[in-house]
């Protein structure tokens, strides 16, 4: 199959010319979109057509990635138009020396000239009544022998929709949802009511679809389906309505074949008064977007996806993660006595330390070798001192100090391993933390390869850092904290923006409750009892979470995670340490997540990244700081 691709490639040689620019983002490892221009020379009618195919490439352009429009000129293929190119391909009538390129022929000529992604508004399909016609658009065929991701709207729904999907899945053609829902939209609405392999919102997903198809040599297509955005639903069922009428009018008067297509888009334009042409142009650009981001992102050499190129005098670059939530300062009271409540005073020590979720996480991340950055809040005070003194291992920058409040604090006590209970002091300073400290830092959030978010947070606080990790399309980890904390990120209404998630035991039971979810409590007593619960509840439990951990206390942990295809697949993990050999249960958890955390953004496989998160919390048990100093980057090796 290699040596076949190669074949076409150099047959194709002699009759590709690609432009400069193209060739140079090309030879620079940049991201580059194939735009069709079929668009151009038939779909919309002049000007229209040449503002589109400007805008086109301008939608790829601020997504970071080279459009290449595709066109063919004097008997040669063109890979990437200058203006005047656009020019003359948009208000000239189509002839010999000039014609435009369709689904098909632009993914075999994309292919050739060595580019991945291609956008365009949507594919062909399957027609109605092909059990009678055959009439099987060529597009298909082509996405089942050419390796190209297509971000298109799905297929018009003139077309027999689920008969297209089945064609697809028959010839090995992946079919993604770009969105929550797997739905397979209809070009002008969301839903078809046909299915996909599966959906998602995160394009890092399908970027590790594609790479994985391409490691194994995988010879077949893939389409990204993208709903028409929300805005323009509206307008879409409006059009929906008059394609409806449009078929049955197409059906009354007898026309057929390769007649159909052309009466029933004109029809629609007639109908809807210009309002389809409007849509389309706006499906269009939205597909040019993602497919910009999306190229961005699968020639993107971050540690989270493949390693970053560096000039060999340079430092690797380290991924960023940025840590949101409490910084406390703790005291703990640590026993092995058997304690009563008889008022008496019993032996052990005392000991001060750092401590607070995200701030513990901070601390982690940095010993293992990440770039960790800390957005909190402390107040102007001796613990406020003490914090900044425990703080070499990340950046404090962004630490907001607030004159006239106490720094947090929080009391623990500590039987034999075990917290009994513990006191805390918080509410103070953390009810001054305001959603403008988050978007004073959103140049952070927007360069984070990873962000944890805390429970400690006020809900306008957790919001707003959600929306904007969604805006720009970042992977969130979100730990609870506390039982009746979980709460919290379902009263920001933005839970679908988490893509891990934490909960303990008890928060584990708050959170299926939350989800809906009957629960028997005795369901904790064991991993397995969890993880049998999550898989037959996966849909309301896992939410849009790709990582789902619960830790169980010395009956270890479950875990719920995604493969690189999107897969579920579910491991339970035993206790790190032994419970006699535990000196302080303080920070175990947060110390796991950082190992994990640390593990994928340096490009570790889930697996690998639950070991180190397992040998991190082991150490931790053993120290009696929130995040053991033994903690370092040599667990990465």
């Amino acid at each position: 199959m290699c040596t076949r691709f190669f074949g076409q490639k150099r047959a194709f040689s002699k009759f590709l010319q690609i432009s400069s620019q193209v060739k140079e983002a090309l030879a620079n490892g940049e991201g580059v979109v194939a735009l069709e221009s079929t668009v151009i020379t038939h779909g919309l009618p002049y000007p229209h057509n040449l503002s589109t195919a400007k805008s086109l490439e301008q939608k790829v352009r601020s997504s970071g990635s080279h459009p290449a429009t595709i066109a063919l000129f004097d008997g040669k293929i063109h890979v990437g138009l200058d203006d005047e190119k656009l020019e003359k391909l948009a208000s000239s009538k189509t002839a010999k020396e000039i014609g435009g390129t369709t689904v098909a022929s632009t993914m075999k000529i994309a292919h050739a000239a060595g580019i991945s992604v291609f956008a365009t508004g949507g594919i062909g399909g399957v027609h109605r009544g092909a059990d009678q016609t055959f009439d099987i658009s060529a597009d298909l065929q082509e996405l089942s022998k050419t390796p190209v991701c297509v971000v298109c709207s799905g297929v018009k729904s003139i077309l027999d929709i689920p008969k297209t999907v089945e064609y697809l899945e028959t010839h090995s053609v992946n079919c993604v949802v770009y969105g929550i829902q797997n739905d397979f939209p209809s070009f002008f609405t969301q839903k078809s009511g046909s299915r996909a392999q599966f959906s998602t919102e995160k394009l890092e997903e399908v970027v590790q679809l594609l790479k994985t198809s391409k490691s194994l040599g995988l010879p077949y297509g893939t389409i990204l389906a993208c709903p028409i955005p929300e805005k323009y639903a509206a307008d879409g069922d409006v059009i929906q309505k008059a394609i409806n009428q449009a078929v049955r009018e197409a059906i009354e008067q007898k026309i057929a074949s390769q007649s159909v297509t052309p009466f029933i888009l004109s029809r629609v334009n007639e109908l809807t008064q210009g309002a389809s042409m409007k849509t389309n142009i706006a499906l269009l650009e939205n597909n040019a977007s993602i497919a910009g981001k999306l190229a961005a992102k699968l020639v993107d050499r971050r540690p989270i996806t493949v390693t970053h190129p560096q000039p060999s005098t340079s430092s690797p670059r380290k991924p960023k993660v940025v840590s949101i939530g409490a910084a406390i300062v703790d005291f703990e009271a640590i026993t092995t006595e058997y304690l009563k409540e008889d008022g008496a005073s019993y032996n052990g020590q005392v000991v001060q330390r750092m401590g607070g979720v995200a701030r513990n996480h901070a601390d982690a991340l940095g010993r293992l070798g990440c770039d960790s950055i800390f957005i909190s809040a402390i107040g102007d005070d001796q613990n406020g001192q003490f914090f900044r003194q425990h703080s070499d291992r990340f950046d404090t920058n962004r630490v907001k100090v607030v004159p006239h409040k106490p720094t947090c604090t929080y009391l623990a006590v500590n039987v034999r391993g075990n917290v009994k209970y513990g006191i805390v002091t918080c509410e103070p300073l953390l009810s001054c933390l305001t959603s403008s400290l988050i978007e004073s830092n959103e140049d952070a959030l927007e360069s984070a390869d990873f962000i944890l978010l805390d429970a400690n947070l006020p809900v306008p606080v957790m919001t707003r850092a959600l929306e904007i990790a969604k805006k720009h399309e970042k992977q969130v980890w979100f730990e609870p904290t506390d039982i009746e904390k979980v709460k919290k990120v379902f009263d920001t209404g933005m839970v679908g923006a988490v893509t891990a998630a934490s909960p303990n035991a008890n928060e584990f039971l708050k959170w299926a409750k939350l989800c809906h979810v009957s629960v028997d409590p005795s369901v904790i007593d064991s991993a397995d009892s969890v993880l049998e619960l999550i898989e037959k509840e996966k849909t309301k439990l896992l939410l849009n979470t790709s990582v789902f951990v619960v830790t169980l206390s010395n009956k270890g942990s479950a875990v719920a995670y995604r493969n690189k295809l999107g897969q579920l697949e579910y491991q339970s993990l035993p206790p790190p340490l032994h419970m006699d050999k535990i000196i302080s249960v303080s920070g175990a958890g947060d110390s796991f997540n950082s190992g994990v955390i640390a593990g994928l953004v340096h490009n570790k496989t889930v697996v690998e990244s639950l070991q180190i998160g397992q040998e991190c919390a082991r150490l931790t048990l053993q120290s009696t700081l929130a995040a053991s100093e033994a903690i370092s980057s040599h667990l990465l090796a």
